[in-house]
C-alpha cells in the first residue's frame, strides 16, 4: 500500500513540476521608413541617428495575453495574435509559457484544458 501511495505522489510531482513549456521569439527592430528604399540616403542616416539618440535602455510595455488550448494542448493547432494591436512600434520579444496556475488547471482537468500565457514585450516608442 505504501508503494502505491509513494508512486502516486511521485507521478503527481513529476507531472506537476516538470511540465515547463517555454517558447521565445525575439524580433529585430524595424527599419526606419526612409531606409526601406535606399540605405545609403541622407534621410536614412538621419533617421538612424535619430533612433540612436533616443534612450533605448528603457523597456517597452509588456502585455500578458492568456491563451486557451484543449486536449493536451493539441487544439487549436495555432492561435494567431495581431502584435500590431499591442505594439505600435513593433514587438521586441514574445514568450509563451505555462505559468503555475496554467499547470494547476491543466492537471486538475486531466489535460483536457491546457491554458498558456503569452507575454509580449514592445519596443519603446
Amino acid at each position: 500500500m505504501y508503494a502505491v501511495k509513494f508512486s502516486t505522489y511521485l507521478i503527481f510531482i513529476v507531472c506537476f513540476f516538470t511540465s515547463c513549456r517555454h517558447a521565445w521569439v525575439n524580433y529585430p527592430q524595424r527599419v526606419p521608413e526612409p531606409c526601406r528604399l535606399y540605405q545609403g540616403s541622407k534621410e536614412c542616416k538621419l533617421a538612424l541617428e535619430e533612433r540612436a539618440s533616443k534612450p533605448s535602455h528603457g523597456n517597452g510595455e509588456i502585455h500578458t495575453v492568456p491563451q486557451t488550448y484543449y486536449l493536451f494542448g493539441l487544439y487549436p493547432s495555432e492561435i494567431v495574435v495581431n502584435l500590431e494591436k499591442y505594439c505600435p512600434a513593433g514587438p521586441k520579444s514574445a514568450h509563451q509559457f505555462q505559468s503555475f496556475s496554467d499547470a494547476f488547471w491543466e492537471q486538475i482537468t486531466l489535460l483536457l484544458y491546457s491554458p498558456r500565457t503569452l507575454e509580449i514585450e514592445c519596443y519603446p516608442i
